[in-house]
């Protein structure tokens, strides 16, 4: 007899377990839940250019970085 194994729905989490799995493994990242970007769409408006391209090369570096 074959061992089937149910996949988790991380959308409902019925264990404990689970859910520290959970919290734990989105505390390796950030979320749009928790970190709240509209907030700072004023300031990227009032930016040029140069400052925009800026922090996308930043951004990008660090993505990078966390990649590896």
């Amino acid at each position: 007899m074959e061992k089937t194994y149910r996949a988790i729905n991380w959308n409902v989490l019925d264990d404990a377990l689970d859910k520290a799995v959970w919290e734990k493994l989105t505390e390796q990242f950030w979320l749009d839940t928790r970190i709240p970007l509209s907030n700072d769409l004023n300031d990227w408006k009032k930016m040029k250019e140069e400052e925009h391209a800026l922090v996308e090369k930043v951004f990008g570096g660090l993505t990078l970085l966390d990649t590896l």
